[in-house]
């Protein structure tokens, strides 16, 4: 017979029967991802365009390349490669979101997990290629942190599950 404390192992159902948690609401994962999305383009900007500029100019012209316009299809693809990142990292939210909680606690560990899939771990892998050094990496990686949680935060913010939506 279990005990209070092993109650969560009770026998009486299937081994992977999951505790009713609620769905994930698809309109507002929609919304918010897009916003999220939105915010990491335009920080993505800043973090490249602004602040990482001189180490991408030692970078291209190491490679023997000039930095320059990046031609009609870069924007589009850093548009949807953004955009995938803020609905992956709001769709993390509201997966996590049952265990840890509705908040902005929650959507800053949903915004560092996938922050480190989408950058730090990426360019870990990148660093032997020798295109860039392990400074560049780290102040990528440490700038691109800001982004992902303004924009987790925002995009949590705006995501709600059903019955949530009548409580706020």
């Amino acid at each position: 017979m279990p005990s209070e404390q092993g109650s969560h192992l009770r026998r009486d159902r299937p081994a992977f029967e999951e505790d009713d948690m609620g769905g994930i609401n698809i309109g507002r994962l929609l919304v918010g991802g897009i916003v999220a999305g939105v915010i990491c383009f335009f920080g993505d900007g800043i973090v490249h365009g602004m602040l990482l500029k001189e180490g991408w100019a030692n970078i291209y012209a190491s490679l023997g390349r000039k930095m320059g316009d990046p031609g009609g299809t870069h924007p589009l693809y850093f548009m949807s490669y953004d955009l995938a990142k803020g609905l992956g990292a709001v769709w993390l939210y509201a997966a996590i979101r049952p265990r840890f909680g509705a908040g902005p606690r929650t959507a800053v560990v949903a915004a560092v997990a996938a922050w480190l899939l989408v950058i730090p771990i990426p360019l870990l892998g990148l660093i032997p290629m020798e295109w860039f050094g392990r400074r560049f990496a780290l102040a990528w990686s440490l700038y691109g942190l800001i982004p992902m949680v303004i924009a987790v935060l925002v995009g949590a913010w705006i995501y709600r599950e059903g019955p949530a939506l009548a409580a706020r």
